[in-house]
């Protein structure tokens, strides 16, 4: 996977805000399995709700770029995104972000100290013009958040 920077494996927790102006904890757990990376990620509100879950596959697509699939709450079934690295990070985008047709989603994964992980949300609805909408940043914890499927 030399397309992309190595990600830091474990576990992660921190602060965010979603789309609707609302706190979030962010739990995320980060492997490296058989040529790419699993993800889990849950955002979490202060009252308990789940506000969004997901997990996710990163690789290599057969032509040597960027691919994610996500399994997640705010989307019926499989979600893919193509992706880059790029001096954000890893930026993943599923639809024509360029037009304002269908729903458009990007999904930026930037990591700094090699241990602190950012993971962003834009995103817009057919007509709306892309805009960011949630954000957390996260930094490593020693365990698993509750319900967390992956182990170390």
């Amino acid at each position: 996977m030399s397309q992309f920077p190595g990600l830091p494996e474990g576990y992660f927790s921190g602060r965010g805000i979603n789309h609707e102006g609302q706190n979030f904890t962010g739990s995320l757990a980060l492997r490296r399995i058989t040529g790419g990376y699993l993800l889990w990620f849950r955002a979490q509100g202060d009252r308990g709700e789940v506000f969004h879950e997901e997990s996710v596959l990163i690789a290599q697509n057969p032509a040597g770029g960027l691919l994610m699939t996500s399994l997640n709450t705010n989307f019926p079934g499989l979600q893919t995104f193509n992706g880059a690295a790029t001096e954000m990070g890893l930026v993943f985008s599923h639809g024509d972000t360029t037009t304002l047709e269908g729903f458009r989603e990007t999904v930026t994964i930037s990591v700094k100290d090699n241990q602190v992980l950012g993971y962003s949300f834009a995103w817009a609805m057919p007509g709306q013009p892309m805009e960011a909408r949630s954000a957390v940043v996260m930094q490593p914890t020693a365990t698993a958040p509750a319900g967390c499927p992956l182990s170390f």
